[in-house]
């Protein structure tokens, strides 16, 4: 077969461009590092790379969801730790007003500080996220939660609460609500509740203990009434007699699983009552505290009812900072589950990232071979062309 001179140009021209076009993929695949320039270098390692790449990029997403809710459970953290100081700080002021050596006067200055650590705890239950949002307000987010009217304290948040993703298959709360951390607490020793009738003229007072056989305690409302100043019966709702015993100061009283405890000297038909326990918020107790540290002591029956409901108050105190207990460990259990989350995801990044990895970038010590050879080879055609294209009939006329 004749190959005319123009032909042969061009062949050879030809194989040096795509020698050249060679080199210049070899080159950028050096230079990048990347054996996958476009999905035509390897369709299926192509999309394979394209799904990975879409994992890794949901869990930049994910990462970001965790930071934001380990923030915001952080500083719910550090918001319960000051409520339980508050309740502390209460308490010992409630213990200092509970001293036979306090006047009247003294109380009420008790009571005045009071009123001020009440307002440190609106502050701590108001209290904003890193990002100005509200922390106990549910998903009200933009709104102040609780707010001081003429009724006392209003929580104006939803009991809602997000939850965010923080891997393909776990969901965490991010927060609580007011309503839970402040407002759903319980009342007494959480099962009933005691208090002395305002009609009674004897110095007896009451305390809630316990329940101490759950099965046999029914729940109901009761009244202690003292037959006389030696005697006690214990009435139903219904006025019907349920138990009787004598009766010694700081003894318990047992009836029907629960257990009570009267100290002082009660007289004839002065009562106490036990009421099934409710729910109630901090705020109210910490007002009604108030109100009772401002009320006069003088005589034997104000200062049973003093007594009465300070022991209450006690009571309701010591539940609300178990009760805030509780929810930080709640708040302690999601920052491990975010913990464990975030080590288990890096890992998964890690192989992610890998396995893109292998299949995107080239084999540099491959790619340098090729390469030479590729210059080489284009070296070699430049060479021969040079050669021929001098070859000509006239050379050899």
């Amino acid at each position: 077969m004749r190959t005319s001179t123009m032909g042969s140009h061009l062949a050879l021209t030809n194989q040096m461009l795509r020698q050249q076009s060679s080199i210049a993929k070899t080159q950028m695949q050096v230079s990048t590092n990347r054996r996958v320039l476009t999905p035509a270098d390897d369709p299926v390692a192509a999309g394979q790379i394209l799904a990975l790449e879409n994992q890794v990029s949901a869990h930049a997403q994910f990462d970001r969801n965790t930071n934001a809710v380990q923030t915001r459970l952080s500083v719910e953290e550090q918001a319960l730790a000051d409520a339980g100081q508050v309740l502390r700080r209460v308490r010992d002021l409630t213990l200092q007003a509970n001293s036979g050596a306090l006047d009247d006067k003294s109380r009420a200055a008790i009571a005045t500080e009071l009123d001020e650590r009440v307002k440190e705890m609106q502050a701590i239950a108001n209290r904003r996220d890193a990002s100005g949002a509200y922390l106990f307000a549910g998903n009200s987010e933009g709104s102040q939660p609780f707010v001081r009217t003429a009724a006392g304290m209003v929580y104006a948040g939803d009991q809602a609460v997000r939850e965010v993703q923080v891997s393909p298959t776990q969901f965490v709360k991010a927060g609580h609500s007011g309503y839970e951390v402040f407002a759903d607490i319980a009342q007494g020793n959480g099962t009933f509740t005691v208090d002395t009738a305002a009609a009674n003229t004897g110095t007896g007072w009451i305390a809630p203990v316990s329940v101490t056989n759950p099965s046999a305690w029914t729940g109901g409302s009761y009244t202690v009434r003292f037959i006389d100043a030696a005697n006690y019966e214990i009435l139903d709702a219904a006025n019907v007699q349920v138990a009787t015993g004598a009766y010694t100061s700081g003894a318990s009283i047992d009836f029907n699983g629960a257990r009570v405890a009267i100290t002082g000297a009660p007289v004839a038909n002065d009562r106490f009552s036990i009421a099934q326990a409710g729910r109630q918020d901090v705020f109210t107790t910490l007002d009604q505290l108030a109100s009772t540290l401002r009320l006069a002591t003088g005589t034997d029956a104000e200062r049973a009812q003093f007594n009465t409901d300070v022991t209450v108050a006690l009571t309701q105190i010591d539940g609300s900072m178990d009760h805030l207990i509780n929810v930080r460990s709640e708040v302690g259990a999601r920052l491990n589950v975010i913990d464990n989350v975030t080590d288990s995801r890096k890992n998964l990044e890690v192989e992610l990232k890998s396995a893109v990895s292998n299949l995107r970038d080239v084999d540099m010590v491959e790619a340098l071979s090729r390469l030479a050879l590729e210059k080489t080879a284009l070296t070699a055609a430049q060479k021969s062309f040079a050669q021929l294209s001098r070859l000509s009939l006239f050379d050899y006329l």
